[in-house]
Formats: structure tokens, sequence, C-alpha cells
């Protein structure tokens, strides 16, 4: 970049940080560089690239693209500050090559409206929304989105793409790019982010704070799959797949689906089931399952925070179960657990029963509990308040918060 471009392109940084910038607003101050305080790193007294500046601000001035002032003393030698000439800013952003910020915002104004003729999703369309609104009030989209407009046309292709339900990144990738890992080289950091702060699950879990999810399982919620999600459970169940039904019995150690595979399941048998127990940890539920499973019983692992594919999984078993079935769910006794356990009682099992979760289990564990931090014990005060989990849990979260202590799964093996 030669020096000329340089101190336009810094002086054009400055207008677009000021009021002149903005929609409805009017500003009388001037655009200024101050060489010498810092404005401009290389301009200081003995450098010997202070000469060749020089030589660029007096170029630009008789262009008529600004105005300078010499710094008192050193006239001929030091300018002091130099000043953009605003009814020239059509030829100062045409000689640096650079598109105005109000054009560009307009451009991806255009961009996040088009996006949202093709997507569904509530999260989805308050992001966009608020972009398009951001963008319009101050002309800069909000961290999420870039400001590039090519790069922000792609990331909400991937979440257009989304739209379908969930498919393999290097598929996604190919489909939307004709490049099956364009997606991971360029795009990770921002749909990670635009999900994590958009996605209600998601954001309802980091209420956890102490448990960090991994990009992998903040992608799958959208439906960007990695690789494969495997699906555990053990015990007696009647699988239909077309012509073929599939008795899991068989699996005595515990049988595993493929997510691809779930979409040619036709449904799930299991109303001979009297138990169906879901167990977070898995090795809890490693434990069970090669303790052997009864002929009644349906175990099933849940997982730290269950996808859109297990949920899937899970809503198929909801709906196969017989009316006097127990169901039970057995988690950490912890902030954690008691989210995990509210939202599969409310989403989909509303007969839901705690397994090893209440006040006497956390007395009795409690000397083998995980020392918590102020944190954490001050977000699950806030979840009690706010009533966020179910209220059988109350009695136990009084009891977390006099002893300062969480009780995890693994210690009742």
């Amino acid at each position: 970049m030669t020096r000329e471009a340089e101190l336009l392109n810094l002086l054009l940084d400055v207008y677009e940080r000021s009021g002149h910038c903005l929609p409805g607003k009017e500003s009388n101050r001037r655009v200024i560089l101050r060489m010498g305080q810092g404005g401009y790193a290389d301009y200081r007294e003995n450098d010997p690239s202070v000469e060749e500046a020089n030589r660029a601000i007096q170029a630009l001035e008789n262009e008529g693209l600004l105005s300078a002032k010499w710094h008192t003393g050193y006239e001929g030698w030091l300018y002091d500050r130099v000043y953009l000439k605003l009814d020239m800013l059509e030829q100062a952003y045409a000689k640096v090559n650079r598109e105005p910020l109000s054009q560009s915002a307009d451009t991806l104004v255009h961009i996040v409206r088009q996006a949202t003729t093709k997507i569904q999703t509530p999260w989805k369309l308050l992001f966009l929304e608020q972009e398009a609104e951001r963008l319009e009030k101050s002309l800069r989209p909000s961290r999420f989105l870039p400001r590039d407009a090519t790069q922000a046309k792609a990331v909400l292709s991937v979440l257009q793409y989304t739209e379908r339900g969930p498919e393999l990144m290097r598929v996604i990738s190919a489909n939307c790019f004709c490049d099956s890992k364009y997606l991971e080289r360029n795009l990770l950091p921002q749909l990670t982010s635009i999900t994590k702060a958009y996605e209600p699950d998601l954001i309802a879990y980091r209420a956890l704070g102490e448990k960090v999810l991994t990009q992998n399982v903040i992608l799958n919620q959208i439906g960007i799959l990695t690789y494969p999600e495997i699906l555990e459970f053990c015990g007696k169940a009647f699988l239909s797949f077309c012509a073929t039904i599939l008795d899991t019995q068989a699996f005595l150690n515990g049988f595993c689906l493929q997510s691809e595979n779930l979409d040619l399941l036709n449904g799930i048998n299991i109303f001979h089931i009297n138990t169906l127990l879901f167990v977070e940890n898995r090795t809890n539920y490693r434990h069970l399952v090669l303790q052997g499973v009864p002929e009644d019983t349906l175990i099933v692992y849940h997982g730290g925070f269950y996808s859109p594919v297990k949920r899937k999984l899970f809503s198929l078993l909801s709906g196969s179960t017989n009316p006097s079935i127990n169901t039970l769910f057995w988690g950490d006794i912890d902030l954690g657990g008691f989210l995990m356990f509210t939202r599969l009682k409310k989403e989909l099992f509303p007969n839901l029963i705690p397994w090893k979760m209440d006040l006497k289990d956390f007395e009795e564990y409690k000397s083998f509990g995980v020392k918590r931090s102020s944190a954490h014990l001050d977000s699950l005060r806030t979840k009690m308040e706010e009533e966020k989990f179910d209220p059988y849990f109350i009695p136990v979260a009084h009891a977390i918060l006099a002893e300062g202590v969480t009780v995890e799964q693994e210690i009742m093996i």
C-alpha cells in the first residue's frame, strides 16, 4: 500500500467512526488525523519516513482530498494535523478502491433480508432481524456476522441449508460452495458463535457454567454433523425398518444406531417395557448394561445435552410407551442434572421421575461431593428463584447451597 493510500485510509477510518457517517445524525466536527500524537505510527521526529509521508500529504492536498496544518515551530518539516475534505468523499473512496460504509451496509442488509425469505426457524429469524436493524442504525454488523459481504452470504447460506435437517459438514460445504472443506476452513467460528448466542436450548444450557459444550455439540444442535451421531440403548425393543423388524434384545451389551439410520426407522415398539431409564453419564450407563438389563426394562444413554437427532429417537420412544410405564431419569445431583431432567420432562416425557437424585441420595454421598465455585452456586440459586427447573429438586438444591458441593453419578456405582 502506498503512503497516500495509507494516509487516506486512516482518515476514512476516522470518518466512518464519526457522527458524519451515521444515518440521521449530523456533525460539525472536522475529520482529523493528528500526525504527531500517535495517529500515524511512522510519523516521528528524525524518522526517515517523515519526508516520504510529507510528500504523500502534499500530493493529496494538491488533489483537493485533504488539507493540512504544520506543527508550530516545525513549519516545512513536521505536519501537526491533516483534515479530510468531506466534499471530496466520493473521490477519496475511489482513490483507495474502498467501498463506502453506507454502501457495504446496504449490501449486507439486502443479503440478510434475502435470507429471511428462506428461513423459518424462529431463533434464526431473530438473529437476522437484529442484524438488519443494527446495520440500518449503525451501518455495522455485530461480531456474529462478517463485514465482508461474500463471507456473510456464505454464513447465511449454511444457516439456510440447515433448515432441511441434519447433514454432514462436508456434504453441506460441497453443496453450498462446491468445496467440501470451505465451511470448516472459513465459517466455523461465526456459525458456532451465532448458535451459542441464539439457539434457545444452548442458551439454557449455558447456565451450567462449568460444563463446556464442544464445538461439535454446538454445531450438531443446528444439524451440522462432523460424523454420524451414535445412539445407544440396551434392552428389548423392536425396530421397524421397511419390511424388517429388528429385536435389539439380542445385543446383550447394548445396541448402537447411527444417526443416518434413524431416518430409515419407521417406528419403535416398546409397549412390553415397564421401566424406561434414561442415564446421563456414559460410565453409569455402561455399568448398568454390563450388570444385565431385566427383560421389562430399557436403558437409554441420555448424554449431557441431547441433540435434535437424539431428540428424534427419544420422541419415537415417547410415542411407543404403554400408559403404565415407569419412566426414570438418572443424572448428576447438580444444576446440570436438574435442567436436563426438566427439559426431558417438559419436551417429551411428562410423567418422568428422578432416580437417585433426591435429598436422601445427596446426604448419603455428599462427603464424596465436588466442591463448587461461588459462580456455580449463584447460578443454581438464580435458576431456582426463576423456577427454571422442576420443583422436585428444591429441597436438594437448598442442601447443595448449604454444603457447597454437588454429587456426580459415578460415585454412586
